[in-house]
């Protein structure tokens, strides 16, 4: 339906921070990589759609489902580990297995981001890119 008058819409100026609610019975980790499970943030899980990077601890362990709340980085690079990074891989797709674990592999894992830059052995830098509901 078409507009009839005018309106006011939020604007989210900073894009960088989100609020999401926990899960039940879950507990996320200050950097720990966020996915979506029913609309609820957990530690990732491969397969999940990857939410961000968790700005803060939060401990659900005992509540219901968004009875938390938890922040997440939805954009940024992070420095992050990677076992045999190389530069050779810069600009390709990185991916996770768990909530810490990184690969280059798409198979049972979550897509997060890419990889723009390696900073020492086995470390790189990860352009966070969080994944659209289907």
């Amino acid at each position: 339906m078409a507009l009839s008058a005018n309106r006011e819409l939020n604007r989210y100026v900073d894009q960088e921070l989100r609020t999401m609610p926990v899960k039940a019975s879950t507990h996320i980790h200050k950097g720990a990589l966020v996915g979506l499970n029913g609309g609820h943030a957990r530690p990732l899980v491969a397969g999940d759609s990857f939410a961000g990077v968790a700005y803060d601890e939060v401990d659900n362990s005992g509540g219901s489902d968004g009875e938390r709340m938890v922040r997440v980085y939805t954009q940024g690079d992070f420095e992050h580990a990677l076992a045999s990074a190389s530069r050779a891989n810069n600009l390709t797709a990185i991916y996770a297995s768990d909530d810490e674990m990184l690969t280059t592999s798409s198979e049972a894992t979550s897509f997060v981001g890419y990889q723009v830059d390696v900073t020492a052995v086995n470390t790189i830098v990860l352009r966070i890119q969080v994944t659209p509901k289907p």
